[in-house]
């Protein structure tokens, strides 16, 4: 997670046959079933803090086809049954659903040592309850959780995995409450990191097969998310990698690697009473950008740490994710691109060079805000083919099939693997 501190194509003949439609209800593998709508937005905590409740922002996400905005919602140890946002929330909440926005909330500790699912899905029972009246009902839980920064501990002493299990029993339970609190919730699992980002992190397909691994232990036969959410960032040693070069490192994904996260979703859950992406769940991609050069752009301060884009090739690499990979892939439903706005910080530290955390120039739009910001070539260019949702879909719908499943019958913790967190 990073936090704030045209084309014209007509439907595909397999779309055109499945019909560019909106699917309800769980279909069983193999059945021919309607192929769901693609909506596009941004992952931007900047509306939810906006003096006026996001409306610029909003007119701007609109002006570009983008219909959704992921704010971040972080739950504080130290005063549990707080909703210490709130009265930004309640600020910038009834703006957005004027607006016709729709809003998705991630929700995470503020202390990666603090998950406490009892204390944590109450509180997320809490939000649900309070926002549900701005037509709020889509819940992030948690971020990362195969990372260091967002969850520990991650291995024990001998390397085993243990934030798999820890975390699928948080997620069971907020399923449930969250459930009970909004019956129109959709729970949203894991917000997977698309690399173990330290040694002593998970590698996320690794993860998620352990999470079906505590899963299947557990004994539960209900579900524990209705949608997964996944980052598929470009490899962090390569950042302006193209959306067409993925991981070499099997456990790992990029945006041409999906098919891996559904193979693994199938190793984890097939048989179960948790939907793989045969028979229900599906993928919301809620974050994913390329930085752009703003060193010609005087409100920008400090130095750029990273290598960096064109606008032009930011504006070709968005293009070709959406018409080559997202769009023609039904198992994506949702797709949030970080950000909207720069952020002015291009290393993450402010004119005193005080850590304010940050430092991404992958908006749409220039930083500054109203008045200030300009769109980027990709606002223009892009607005378009995200306004068309399946139907910019450049060839043939996406088709997956499981291989060779894994037998996942009990979590047995694997033993940490020698020369495991090579550089791709």
């Amino acid at each position: 997670m990073r936090v704030r501190v045209g084309l014209a194509v007509s439907c595909t003949a397999a779309a055109a046959v499945l019909g560019c439609t909106a699917s309800s209800g769980r279909a069983e593998p193999g059945a021919a079933r309607a192929v769901p709508a693609i909506a596009w937005g941004v992952a931007d905590d900047m509306s939810k803090y906006s003096d006026d409740g996001g409306a610029w922002f909003y007119g701007m996400l609109k002006g570009a086809n983008l219909t959704e905005n992921r704010w971040t919602l972080a739950w504080d140890p130290a005063n549990p049954t707080a909703i210490t946002e709130l009265p930004f929330v309640e600020r910038a909440a009834p703006v957005a659903q004027a607006a016709g926005i729709h809003v998705v909330l991630a929700l995470y500790s503020k202390q990666s040592s603090q998950h406490d699912p009892a204390q944590f899905c109450a509180w997320a029972a809490t939000v649900a309850t309070t926002v549900q009246q701005w037509g709020i009902h889509d819940y992030i839980v948690w971020n990362e959780p195969n990372t260091r920064l967002y969850w520990v501990p991650q291995k024990d002493g001998s390397g085993h995995d243990v934030a798999a299990p820890a975390y699928e029993q948080l997620l069971a339970r907020c399923y449930d409450t969250l459930h009970a609190a909004d019956p129109l919730a959709r729970v949203i699992g894991m917000g997977l990191s698309p690399r173990a980002s330290t040694s002593d992190s998970n590698e996320p397909l690794d993860f998620l097969r352990d999470v079906g691994r505590a899963y299947r232990a557990s004994g539960r036969t209900t579900p524990i998310m209705d949608q997964l959410s996944i980052h598929p960032y470009p490899n962090p040693n390569s950042p302006t990698n193209p959306p067409d070069v993925g991981y070499e490192v099997g456990d790992r994904f990029g945006i041409p690697d999906l098919a891996r996260v559904k193979q693994a979703v199938w190793d984890a859950f097939n048989g179960t009473g948790q939907p793989t992406t045969l028979n229900g769940l599906t993928f919301r991609i809620d974050e994913i950008g390329w930085q752009t050069d703003t060193s010609k752009l005087t409100q920008y301060v400090n130095p750029e740490n990273v290598a960096v884009v064109s606008e032009q090739t930011q504006a070709n690499d968005i293009k070709t994710m959406a018409t080559k990979y997202f769009a023609c892939d039904p198992t994506v439903t949702d797709v949030e691109l970080f950000l909207l706005v720069d952020e002015k910080y291009r290393n993450g530290k402010d004119e005193t060079g005080k850590v304010v955390g940050g430092g991404w120039q992958s908006g749409l739009l220039t930083a500054g805000g109203e008045g200030v910001s300009q769109p980027k070539l990709a606002y223009g260019q892009d607005g378009p083919v995200f306004g068309l949702g399946r139907a910019a879909c450049g060839g043939q719908l996406t088709t997956w099939a499981p291989g060779r499943s894994l037998k996942v019958t009990q979590f047995k913790p694997k033993p940490k693997p020698k020369r495991r967190h090579r550089r791709p």
